[in-house]
């Protein structure tokens, strides 16, 4: 904390506009998009556009922040040399390796100073952190959290409901997400089917300060770093991230995941308000009655329809004419619930944060002068 406040402030690379600009063109895989002149900037950037073209698969806007965040805070500490850790998978020396994957670190990308004496190491993997910086000759780590101005902190699926719709608390669930516990007592009579269509976010403030900085502890990061209202890069310890942003707490009834329908009775109830036509396991729905899914990337493609914001069917199992929709119920997926604790860093201000943490630094000085007199 003290070194980065020492270097003269900096913006990210890209702006979150500029981020969502590119991130937009990335999903609609528009040949306006310069990979060279994003290259020359952020190497890291460019290769997940580039995985992603290659792969046919979205990227995450999320992803895009990491690695601008990464190769910003590369530069302000003049880490100059990148390493794409797919094509060079021997630049980091083992000693560090074995570090990092104790934290359950996957290297991808690498920020190193010339002489590999230190590295910025932008990782991935279950359950771990961002990124870690290390000091190479004696091991010393910090690891590190990116997050965009408005982010979750995590956002596990729930357990799976029953025909009741009645939320289940696992122990094994509090065992891999214990920071959750708090919010998830206070829903404990939570029904699903009574919330068809909007989250739940009355927590108490206790609860959701739990979830968010415990989150973090439970990763064994050491900092958050994200960008102020002006673009400014900004580091806080992970334990007072309360102090810099307006926490929230979420359950989504409807989260991102989706399987195989597990409560067929509670589908077939929620069906009878379109008037279905059931003939076994065969349905006929009227289009006009559902809210279409649609495919990611802005190019407006139907890829399914909802049955309830709980239940859907993709497009590709749907007989389609025009009027009606047919398929087999066997085809329908549920939407599995998820729980999250999210940070909103509206009113950050780079200069603030600094002076914050300069004046308490000073302070501990101070009073380290004192107790060595006694």
């Amino acid at each position: 904390m003290q070194e980065f406040y020492s270097i003269t402030p900096t913006k990210v690379v890209f702006s979150k506009p500029k981020r969502d600009k590119l991130w937009e063109l990335a999903q609609k895989r528009s040949s306006d998009i310069d990979l060279q002149a994003i290259k020359t900037i952020c190497p890291a950037l460019e290769h997940q556009i580039q995985k992603s073209l290659e792969q046919g698969n979205n990227i995450q806007s999320a992803v895009f922040s990491e690695c601008v965040y990464a190769q910003t805070f590369a530069n302000m500490l003049k880490l100059d040399l990148f390493v794409n850790c797919a094509d060079n998978p021997n630049f980091i020396p083992s000693s560090v390796a074995n570090l990092i994957q104790s934290y359950n670190l996957v290297p991808r990308y690498v920020y190193s100073t010339k002489d590999r004496r230190r590295m910025l190491i932008q990782a991935g993997g279950y359950g771990g952190v961002d990124s870690a910086l290390i000091t190479v000759i004696d091991l010393v780590i910090y690891t590190i959290e990116f997050k965009e101005p408005s982010a979750r902190t995590s956002d596990p699926d729930l357990p799976k409901y029953g025909e009741d719709g009645k939320i289940v608390i696992t122990q094994d669930f509090l065992e891999r997400y214990p920071q959750f516990e708090a919010m998830l007592n206070e829903k404990k009579d939570l029904i699903f089917f009574d919330n068809i269509g909007h989250n739940v976010n009355d927590f108490s403030e206790d609860s959701i300060n739990i979830a968010v900085s415990n989150n973090y502890s439970k990763k064994y990061a050491d900092v958050i770093c994200t960008e102020d209202i002006n673009g400014y890069f900004v580091m806080m310890p992970v334990n007072q991230v309360q102090l810099w942003a307006e926490l929230e707490g979420e359950i989504r009834p409807s989260g991102r995941n989706h399987y195989k329908v597990w409560t067929p009775v509670a589908l077939r109830r929620l069906m009878l308000q379109y008037e279905p036509v059931i003939n076994g396991d065969i349905v006929k729905l009227k289009k006009s009655k559902l809210e279409v899914r649609k495919e990611r990337g802005g190019n407006g493609k139907i890829s399914g329809y909802k049955i309830t914001p709980l239940f859907f069917v993709y497009a590709k199992d749907c007989k389609d004419d025009d009027n009606y929709i047919t398929f087999n119920i066997m085809d329908v997926q549920q939407l599995n619930p998820s729980i999250a604790g999210k940070v909103f860093f509206k009113k950050l201000k780079y200069e603030e944060v600094k002076s914050y943490y300069q004046k308490m630094y000073t302070r501990c000085q101070i009073w380290n002068k004192i107790m060595k007199k006694f």
